[in-house]
């Protein structure tokens, strides 16, 4: 493991989720999944460890979020369905 400890560790899980959770969109593909963990968070995470893997599985939650909404919008591109906003 790279020389880091669970506190930094920790920290850096909260700053990612804070930037997924902003940039999210309203999105509400994997909301249950999403609800369960925070609750695990909130009430039955007793130590940094646990609470480090909790994080970790909504980061995993909202990485493959983002993994569909990539993919509709390399689908969209590849059809030509999208209507060009940059071109002039």
């Amino acid at each position: 493991m790279i020389g880091i400890n669970h506190n930094e560790l920790y920290k850096l899980h909260i700053q990612l989720l804070e930037v997924y959770e902003k940039s999210r969109n309203g999105s509400r593909l994997f909301q249950k999944e999403i609800h369960f963990y925070n609750r695990q968070l909130g009430l039955f995470s007793e130590n940094i460890v646990q609470k480090i893997f909790v994080l970790n599985q909504l980061i995993k939650i909202y990485e493959k979020d983002r993994e569909f909404q990539i993919k509709g919008c390399s689908d969209a591109y590849y059809a030509k369905t999208y209507k060009d906003t940059e071109t002039k």
